[in-house]
Formats: structure tokens, C-alpha cells, sequence
């Protein structure tokens, strides 16, 4: 499940809990969009402490849109993710390594505003 939360007007923030599943993606990715078309560049955060499992549907629907903004990756700043999952941990590391333009940082459990913080600092370094 997707839950939406409050950010600033060029922060994608979410709550994922649960099992993801391919329809989530109904509301992640106009979500996302909507900042991207208003703002040049963005920060995304994820909290994903409840998260338990994600569905083949939205293996699927996450490396399709991922694979539709190869070209735009410049205009993602900064990735939030909150975990306490050592391998939401580990993924979040690599991205930060694989994509030099995106800074990508872990936070965990109860650090949601200096989270918020953080992703949203970009506009003001």
C-alpha cells in the first residue's frame, strides 16, 4: 500500500507498508510526475519501515517506469528511504554509488523529519 505523505512542492514523499502491489503504482507514479512537470529537479522520499513484500505486478510496474526516466535521471536530487531492512539498506547504498547524480541516503525508523529535512535540502546547498 501507497500512502501519500505532506512534502514541499518538489518533494515526492510516500509511506509504503504492507505488500506492494502493480496498481499502487496507480498513485506513486502521477505522484511523481506531478512534481516533475512543475519542478526541474526533485527529491524522493520513502519510508518504508511497514514494508514487507512487493508483488511480480509491481517487480514489473517500478523497473518500467524506472527504465521510462533513464533519460530524466539528472533530475532526481536527492532519495530518502527509511528502513530498518538491511537489504532496503544495501539497495539504497548501491543507488547512491551506481547513480552519481543522485545523493541517496538511509534513515531509519523515527527519523521521518530529518528525513524530510534532508531530501529537501538540495534546493538550499
Amino acid at each position: 500500500m501507497i500512502e501519500i505523505l505532506p512534502a514541499p512542492e518538489y518533494v515526492a514523499a510516500f509511506r509504503i507498508s504492507g505488500t506492494l502491489r502493480g496498481e499502487d503504482y496507480d498513485a506513486l507514479i502521477p505522484e511523481i510526475e506531478a512534481k516533475l512537470e512543475h519542478n526541474e529537479h526533485i527529491g524522493v522520499l520513502a519510508d518504508m519501515t511497514e514494508f514487507d513484500h512487493m508483488t511480480a505486478g509491481a517487480v514489473q510496474r517500478d523497473l518500467a517506469y524506472a527504465l521510462s526516466k533513464l533519460g530524466e535521471y539528472h533530475r532526481f536530487k536527492r532519495a530518502a528511504v527509511i528502513a530498518d531492512k538491511r537489504w532496503i539498506e544495501t539497495t539504497t547504498r548501491l543507488a547512491d554509488k551506481l547513480f552519481p547524480q543522485l545523493e541517496a541516503r538511509v534513515f531509519h525508523a523515527g527519523e521521518l523529519e530529518e528525513a524530510m529535512r534532508w531530501v529537501a535540502g538540495f534546493r538550499s546547498d
